[in-house]
C-alpha cells in the first residue's frame, strides 16, 4: 500500500506531522538560494555606489574637464550595470533544489529530506515489504523532525577575498564628513551637463580667532568672503588664529607678532582629521600686534590688521607689615589683581645679601608660605592668611620675603621685597633658647658656624648637676657632639638640628596640653572648610567643636593659674560665645572673608592668651602685673570718691537754699559710712605703698607726688566742712559752700580731687613710657577687654603718641563692623557704671542716641 508526504497521519503521541515539517523547511531553503544569488550583484553595486558618492563629497566633479567628466559618470554607470546584470539570470529554485540544500545542511547520509519524497513501487506490497516500508518511513520521518537550515551563504569572502566593498564604504563616510553641508551640492554637481567645473563652487575658506580659555570669551569670526578694504580687530594676547581650506591654493601670510603653532592641539570636538589634512589648516599665535593676509593663487583674497591687548602680570601688594603672633604663626595682608583672575599666590622668603654675591650653602631650603585666594570672582581683592612657619629652621632668621601671584594664564607678578625677621616660637627655657639658635645657625650656614656650635655643645654640658640640666637632655647633648664631629654630609648635619629641637622642645613643652593642639587642629579644618567653601552644616559642625576645645582651654588656663584676679581673667566664656556665634552667622550670611578674619583674631588671641599666661609664671612679672592692677583700682577709687563728695555737696547747697525740705535722707550719709576724709586717707596711704614697691622695681611715677598734695589738701577740705556733726551740721556750716572751720569745705574738695585723679592719670602714663622704653611693655598680662586687638582701642588705633591720625578711618578696612560694634559696647560699658560724673554720662546718652 503506497502513503503520500501529505496524507500521512500524526504520530499516536500527537507530534507535529513531518510532512508539513518538511514543508515549511522547503520554502525557506527557497528564500535562503534566491538571497544567496541576489546579494553579490547588490553588495558590488553598492560598492560602486559608495566610490561614486566619495568621488563627487570629495569635489571630483569641481576640478574634472568636460570629457573627464562624462567619461568617469559613463565608468560609473557601466560598473554599476555590471555589478547589477547577474540578476538576469536569476531563477525560482526548484523543490528538487530545496530538498538537495536541506540535505546539504542536514549533514546525515541518504538524504534524509530527498528520500522522504519517496514513493513505494506498485506491486511490492507484500507484508514484509510494507513492514520494511513502515520502518523506513519511521526513521525518515524522526530524521526530518531533526532537520535544520542553515542561513544563508553568499560567499562573499570567498568572491571579495580583500574586502574592498568595506573600503569603498569607509572611504564615502570619510568624504562626507568632509563635505559638510555641501554633501548634497557635490553629489548634484555629478549631473551638472556643463561640466569641466562650469558649476564648481568657490574653495571654502574659514578663519577665526579663538581666544584663551581663562577669558571666556566666544571665538571671533574673520569675514573673508566680500571684503572690500582691510579689516581692524583686537584679540587678548595668546590668542590662536586659525584658517582652514578645502583648497590648497589657499595661502596665508603674517606679519609681525603672529607665529605659527609648532604642535597643533587634537581636533575640537573628536571629529576626526587625517594627518595629510594638516597643510590645509593653518594656525597662528597672537603675541603682539599683526597682520593676517589670505591669498588664493596669488591673489589676494581677504587682510586682516590684528592688535593685541596684553595680558600683563598679575599683582601682588603688601598691604600691611607681617603680623607676628605670640605662638610662632605669622599673618600677612595683601591684595591681588589681574584681569582674568588668579590660580595660585605664595610668600617667598631668602636670605638677604648682597646683589652679585655666592649664595650661602645652607642644610634647608628657605620657607614658602601659601596664600589663601579671596573668595571674590577670579580671586582677586584683599585677603589675609594666618601660616605657622615656627617650626622651620629657618624661624627667627633675617629674610627677605617676596608675594608672588600666579593668574590662570601662567603669568607670574611679584611684589617688593620685604626685609624682616621670620616669627619663630617663644622658648622661655634658657636651654631650650640656646638648642633653637645654635639649630637654626647650623642649618643657615654650617660650613662657618659648625666650629663654634661644637664649642657650644661642649658648654652647655659643663655641670649639668649646678645647672639642673636634665639626664635626658645631657644625653641628647653628648649624642649630638658625636654626630657633630663625626660628620661627613649634609644629611649628618641634618640629624644634629633634628635632635636640637627635639631637645628644645622636650625641655619647653614637657607634657604639653593635649586640649591646645586640638585647638589649633581645629582651627585649622575651619580655616580651610571657610577657603573651600564648605556647607553651612560643616561649619556649623565645625564651630561647635572649636567652641568646646576653647572653652576647655580657658577652664585650663584658670585651672593652672588658681591664684589670678578676676580682673585678670583673659577672656570670659561669653566673649567667646558671642564672637564664635558672629563668625558662624558670618560665614552662613556668605562673607567668608570677613568669617576667615574673625577666625584670624580668634587665633590670635588664643596665641596671646598662651604667651601672656607664660609671661605671669616669671615672678618680677607678676608682680609688676599686681601693681599695675592695683594702679586702676586706685583710680577707680578716687573717682568713686570724687562722685561721692560732688553729691553731698549738692545735697547740702540744697538743704541751705531751702530750710524747711527737712533731714536728710537715709541715702545723704552714702553707702559708705565711713569718714569721708578717712576714706581720702586711705587713699593717700595707698599710693605711697604703690610708690614704694614702684621705685623697688625701678619704675617711678612721675605726677603720683602731684596726686600726693591733692589728696592731702582733698582729706584737710573734707575735715574742715565735709563732716558736720549729728544735728547741728547747719549750725558748723558757714557761709556758702559748706564752709566749715578752716574756711574749706566740700566744694574745694572736689575740686582737689580732680586735680589728684588728673595727677593719678599723668603718672600712669609716664609709668607706661617707662615700661615701653625698658622693653617691658608688651608683657602685660592681657586682662579682659584688652589684647584683642594687638593693643589697640576699640576704634583700632595704637596706645602711644596721636592715635588715630595715620592709622585709618573708623569705616575703612574688613574689619570696619567690627570696629563699629567694639565701640558701641564700649559706650554702653561706661554709661553702666553708676560711679562715672554726671556729666559724662550725659554725653554718652546723646552720643547712644537716648535722649
Amino acid at each position: 500500500m503506497t502513503s503520500s508526504p501529505g496524507s500521512d497521519p500524526k504520530d499516536p503521541d500527537g507530534a507535529p506531522d513531518p510532512a508539513a515539517r518538511l514543508e515549511r523547511l522547503a520554502r525557506r531553503a527557497n528564500w535562503t538560494l534566491v538571497w544567496e544569488q541576489v546579494w553579490p550583484p547588490l553588495a558590488w553595486a553598492l560598492s560602486v555606489i559608495a566610490l561614486f558618492l566619495a568621488a563627487s563629497w570629495f569635489g571630483l566633479w569641481f576640478v574634472a574637464s568636460r570629457p573627464l567628466h562624462f567619461g568617469l559618470l559613463a565608468l560609473f554607470a557601466l560598473a554599476l550595470l555590471a555589478a547589477l546584470f547577474p540578476l538576469v539570470k536569476l531563477r525560482w529554485p526548484s523543490r528538487a533544489d530545496a530538498l538537495a540544500r536541506l540535505d546539504r545542511d542536514a549533514m546525515i547520509a541518504h538524504r534524509p529530506a530527498s528520500g522522504f519524497e519517496d514513493e513505494l513501487a506498485n506491486g511490492a506490497g507484500d507484508e514484509t515489504t510494507s513492514a520494511l516500508w513502515a520502518l523506513h518511513r519511521a526513521r525518515l520521518a524522526r530524521q526530518v523532525d531533526n532537520l535544520s537550515l542553515a542561513p544563508p551563504a553568499p560567499r562573499m569572502a570567498w568572491r571579495d577575498p580583500r574586502a574592498l566593498r568595506f573600503g569603498a564604504l569607509l572611504l564615502a563616510f570619510v568624504a562626507g564628513l568632509a563635505a559638510g553641508p555641501e554633501r548634497y551640492a557635490r553629489v548634484a554637481a555629478a549631473f551638472d551637463g556643463r561640466g569641466g567645473g562650469a558649476g564648481a563652487a568657490p574653495p571654502r575658506v574659514d578663519a577665526w580667532i579663538d581666544p584663551p580659555a581663562y577669558t571666556n570669551k566666544p571665538p571671533l569670526l574673520l569675514k573673508v568672503a566680500g571684503q572690500e578694504k582691510p579689516e581692524s580687530l583686537v584679540a587678548p594676547e595668546d590668542s590662536v588664529i586659525i584658517v582652514r581650506s578645502d583648497s590648497k591654493a589657499i595661502e596665508a601670510h603674517v606679519e609681525g607678532a603672529l607665529t605659527p603653532e609648532t604642535s597643533p592641539p587634537p581636533a575640537a570636538g573628536g571629529t576626526p582629521q587625517k594627518q595629510d589634512n594638516a597643510p590645509l589648516e593653518q594656525k597662528f599665535v597672537l603675541k603682539g600686534d599683526g597682520k593676517l593676509t589670505l591669498t588664493d593663487g596669488g591673489s589676494p583674497l581677504a587682510s586682516f590688521s590684528i592688535s593685541s591687548s596684553a595680558l600683563g602680570k598679575p599683582k601682588v601688594t603688601l598691604l600691611d607689615p607681617p603680623q607676628a603672633n605670640v605662638a610662632g604663626s605669622m599673618t600677612l595682608h595683601y591684595s591681588l589683581a589681574d584681569a582674568y583672575g588668579i590660580a595660585s599666590a605664595e610668600a617667598k622668603f631668602a636670605q638677604p645679601g648682597a646683589a652679585g654675591a655666592a649664595p650661602v650653602h645652607t642644610l634647608a631650603e628657605p620657607p614658602s608660605l601659601p596664600l589663601s585666594l579671596p573668595n571674590a570672582a577670579g580671586g582677586v581683592g584683599e585677603a589675609r592668611t594666618t601660616g605657622d612657619l615656627s617650626k622651620h629652621p629657618w624661624a627667627g632668621a633675617d629674610v627677605v620675603m617676596t608675594l608672588r601671584a600666579t593668574d590662570v594664564a601662567g603669568k607670574v607678578g611679584e611684589s617688593a621685597p620685604f626685609a624682616m625677621k621670620l616669627p619663630q616660637r617663644n622658648f622661655t627655657n634658657p636651654l631650650a633658647k640656646a638648642l633653637v639658635e645654635e639649630r637654626r645657625d647650623l642649618i643657615l650656614d654650617p660650613d662657618r658656624n659648625r666650629p663654634r656650635i661644637a664649642k657650644v655643645v661642649d658648654a652647655l654640658m659643663i655641670a649639668p648637676d649646678v645647672f639642673e640640666t636634665p639626664a635626658g637632655i645631657y644625653l641628647g647633648l653628648r649624642t649630638a657632639k658625636t654626630l657633630l664631629q663625626g660628620a661627613q654630609n649634609d644629611k649628618d648635619l641634618i640629624e644634629v638640628a633634628d635632635l636640637f629641637w627635639a631637645m628644645a622642645l622636650q625641655l619647653e613643652d614637657g607634657d604639653a596640653s593635649q586640649t591646645l593642639k586640638d585647638l589649633r587642629a581645629a582651627e585649622k579644618q575651619l580655616r580651610e572648610a571657610l577657603q573651600r567653601g564648605a556647607s553651612d552644616e560643616e561649619i556649623k559642625a565645625l564651630t561647635k567643636q572649636l567652641r568646646e576645645l576653647a572653652e576647655r582651654y580657658l577652664s585650663e588656663l584658670a585651672q593652672q593659674d588658681k591664684s589670678a584676679s578676676p580682673e585678670d581673667t583673659p577672656m570670659d566664656a561669653q566673649d567667646l560665645e558671642a564672637m564664635l556665634d558672629r563668625m558662624e552667622e558670618t560665614a552662613r550670611d556668605g562673607a567668608r572673608d570677613e568669617a576667615q578674619a574673625m577666625l584670624d583674631q580668634l587665633q590670635d588671641m588664643f596665641e596671646n592668651l598662651k604667651g601672656a599666661h607664660s609671661a605671669q609664671a616669671d615672678p618680677a612679672q607678676r608682680e609688676l602685673n599686681n601693681q599695675l592692677n592695683e594702679l586702676q583700682k586706685l583710680l577707680r577709687d578716687q573717682q568713686a570718691l570724687r562722685d561721692e563728695t560732688f553729691r553731698r555737696d549738692r545735697r547740702e547747697r540744697s538743704r541751705r537754699e531751702a530750710p524747711d525740705a527737712g533731714a536728710p535722707d537715709e541715702d545723704a550719709q552714702g553707702k559708705d559710712a565711713s569718714p569721708l576724709d578717712k576714706r581720702q586717707g586711705d587713699l593717700r596711704d595707698r599710693l605711697t605703698e604703690l610708690q614704694r614697691r614702684l621705685k623697688a622695681m625701678g619704675l617711678e611715677g612721675k605726677g603720683f607726688d602731684d596726686a600726693q598734695g591733692d589728696m592731702s589738701e582733698a582729706e584737710g577740705d573734707l575735715k574742715g566742712g565735709g563732716q558736720p556733726s549729728p544735728g547741728n551740721g547747719e549750725a558748723e556750716a558757714e557761709g556758702e559752700g559748706g564752709k566749715g572751720k578752716g574756711g574749706k569745705g566740700l566744694g574745694d574738695a572736689v575740686d582737689a580731687q580732680g586735680r589728684a585723679l588728673q595727677a593719678l592719670r599723668e603718672g600712669a602714663q609716664g609709668l607706661q613710657q617707662q615700661l615701653q622704653g625698658n622693653g617691658k611693655g608688651g608683657t602685660k598680662t592681657v586682662g579682659r577687654g584688652e589684647g584683642r586687638g594687638q593693643g589697640r582701642d576699640p576704634l583700632g588705633r595704637g596706645q602711644g603718641g596721636p592715635r588715630g591720625a595715620s592709622e585709618g578711618l573708623l569705616n575703612e578696612g574688613p574689619e570696619a563692623a567690627e570696629r563699629a560694634r567694639k565701640v558701641l559696647q564700649e559706650l554702653r560699658r561706661r554709661l553702666a557704671d553708676p560711679n562715672r560724673p554726671s556729666d559724662e554720662r550725659d554725653y554718652l546718652e546723646r552720643l547712644l542716641g537716648r535722649d
